[in-house]
């Protein structure tokens, strides 16, 4: 069986079995615009930016 075009699910399942290759759930974590397989990756990105101060754009300015 050639693995070029899309197999369907039974192709799929076919192969698979027949190579010894298990097919696992796997959670994903999405912060932002990333994607992560690990959640303290994710955490630790997120607490990155959470350390980061935005610019205040409400300062006033003494010396004009």
């Amino acid at each position: 069986m050639s693995i070029s075009s899309s197999p369907t699910a039974t192709e799929a399942a076919e192969l698979m079995s027949s190579l010894g290759i298990t097919r696992v759930p796997a959670d994903r974590y999405h912060y932002k615009t990333w994607r992560y397989s690990n959640l303290g990756d994710a955490v630790a990105q997120a607490r990155r930016d959470a350390s980061l101060s935005p610019p205040n754009l409400n300062q006033s300015k003494e010396h004009a």
